[in-house]
């Protein structure tokens, strides 16, 4: 189909894109004309919960549909002045973006600051007070233009399956993320945590990310932690690890991940999975609390929407909620049974934030005992690569 540019402008626009709700082939949601009324459909973000920091965005936000557009591909831009007219199977040429960047980029630690963060985290680690963290590093320069089209572009050269738009009017997310969280269907749940990374460039290095004992400590750990969340709301004796060091090829890098899947207690509503789940162990590290509390004292930023997550609700007997509450998506969400009600969830990292003529874009890693911080470091730059390439 095609849009135009006063539908995405408005408020309330939202695309998911790639494979949610467990589809192998990957399509395109839309939803157009979103609201804050009640409605079948919701799609929004949870913001990362800060310990000690407020975001600059709203902690969670939510639109209603009353339905969606479903396609193959992402909708063809009807041409105008700003944008041209191009789609991810045919993006803008050089020059033709929609969209310039100005000024420095700018990160919010040197190199030399932040070897000497990774050093106090393995002190931390050394005496036990915590026993994996994610640590991340802000990207952020000068934005002019559309968000869309740097959605589109980023598309174009880094397909993920679990990226989505969001205008949320003085703001607008562009999330590129490979990142399952969780997958609600017909009363089951999947979550799908991932830890292990390395790039590309050299096929032997598939095998050497699968030989790492560090990195499979990691996800060893992270999937224990995910493990632990899912059983807190599903019946005992159901919990399955369904993979464990699968492969996720991206197009330049691999990751290693796991999948855990569990069936979900029948009194449990969608507020219960958020409490239980969010936010995401991969990215915060373990135990979760403890890890959260170090992660705003070192980094000193809040993350905003990168770590948070974004996502869908469809089909609740119930569909109200309040974007002004802080702990539930549903007014009532106890007449919500979860067997009628299916949801998917990405963790929003790759994920960007346009808000104020400014764009930025995190990266990070989980820390353990024997991380090495040059490589930590070059770990995070791998992981921004293909969107710092974009927007420099």
């Amino acid at each position: 189909m095609q849009i135009t540019e006063n539908d995405i402008n408005k408020k309330g626009f939202a695309i998911l894109h790639g494979k949610w709700g467990g589809s192998d082939i990957p399509h395109t949601i839309i939803g157009l004309n979103g609201s804050q009324k009640k409605a079948k459909y919701i799609i929004g973000y949870l913001a990362y919960p800060n310990v000690g920091l407020k975001n600059t965005i709203p902690e969670r936000l939510f639109f209603g549909y009353e339905k969606l557009i479903r396609q193959k591909g992402l909708p063809v831009l009807q041409k105008s002045s700003r944008f041209g007219r191009w789609t991810i199977d045919c993006p803008p040429s050089d020059g033709d973006f929609g969209f310039k960047t100005f000024g420095i980029l700018k990160q919010s630690v040197t190199k030399s600051e932040y070897v000497k963060k990774i050093k106090q985290i393995k002190e931390l680690l050394a005496r036990g007070e915590i026993y994996q963290m994610c640590y991340c590093i802000r990207f952020h320069k000068e934005f002019e233009g559309s968000p869309f089209a740097l959605f589109q572009k980023l598309i174009a050269v880094n397909p993920t399956d679990y990226s989505a738009y969001l205008n949320c009017g003085d703001f607008q997310i562009i999330s590129n993320s490979p990142e399952h969280f969780f997958t609600v269907q017909n009363g089951m749940i999947i979550t799908t945590p991932i830890k292990g990374t390395i790039s590309k460039k050299n096929r032997k290095n598939l095998k050497k990310l699968l030989e790492n004992e560090k990195e499979r400590a990691e996800l060893d750990m992270i999937t224990d932690l995910e493990r632990n969340d899912v059983g807190k709301i599903c019946e005992y004796g159901t919990l399955k690890l369904k993979k464990e060091r699968a492969i996720l090829e991206l197009g330049n890098l691999w990751h290693t991940y796991s999948e855990v899947e569990g069936k979900l207690r029948s009194d449990v509503t969608s507020k219960d999975i958020i409490g239980a789940m969010f936010p995401g162990g991969s990215i915060t590290g373990c135990p979760k609390k403890r890890a959260m509390e170090y992660i705003s004292k070192l980094e000193g930023l809040p993350r905003n929407i990168f770590t948070g997550s974004i996502g869908y609700i469809y089909n609740c007997r119930d569909n109200g909620w309040d974007n002004r509450r802080d702990n539930c998506l549903h007014n009532s969400p106890h007449d919500c049974p979860i067997n009628s009600c299916s949801m998917d969830f990405n963790i929003a990292i790759r994920t960007a934030l346009v808000k104020d003529g400014m764009v930025e874009f995190w990266a990070g890693g989980g820390i353990v005992a024997d991380s090495d911080p040059e490589k930590e470091y070059e770990e995070c730059h791998l992981k921004a690569e293909r969107f710092l390439d974009i927007i420099k």
